[in-house]
């Protein structure tokens, strides 16, 4: 009888344990926007969405995009709920010049990605 009491305390206090020990992960991916001389670049419009690992193609309708903009130190951060790959399009207007960027990465788990874009003048067919 207090074998039995004691399994179910042990099994108790075993299950209260090993849920308590689960941390939600986390996805996050820094971008950072710089020109041509290494200076940050604000204000510049960001677009992040799931990208196709075999064709580099953005996946239509995904779950996956963001928009965002960079602060005054050329930088716009995102959270993200599940580890993908994803694409990061970087687009403004300066000095009537259109200035893009585009870039990958793959985020990983309890990890904080950063990427870095240089904005070049281009097409820029995905942004404007």
């Amino acid at each position: 009888m207090i074998k039995q009491k004691l399994y179910k305390i042990i099994l108790l206090f075993l299950t209260f344990f090993l849920t308590q020990c689960y941390t939600e992960p986390f996805f996050t991916l820094s971008v950072e926007i710089v020109d041509q001389n290494l200076n940050p670049v604000e204000n510049t419009d960001i677009v992040v969405e799931a990208t196709d690992v075999d064709n580099g193609n953005t996946i239509n309708g995904s779950i996956i995009f963001f928009e965002g903009t960079t602060n005054d130190q050329g930088i716009a951060e995102f959270d993200f709920e599940n580890k993908a790959f994803v694409s990061a399009r970087a687009c403004i207007m300066l000095n009537n010049v259109n200035m893009c960027k585009e870039g990958h990465v793959y985020l990983e788990e309890n990890t904080n990605k950063k990427l870095t874009l240089m904005i070049v003048e281009d097409d820029c067919i995905y942004c404007f």
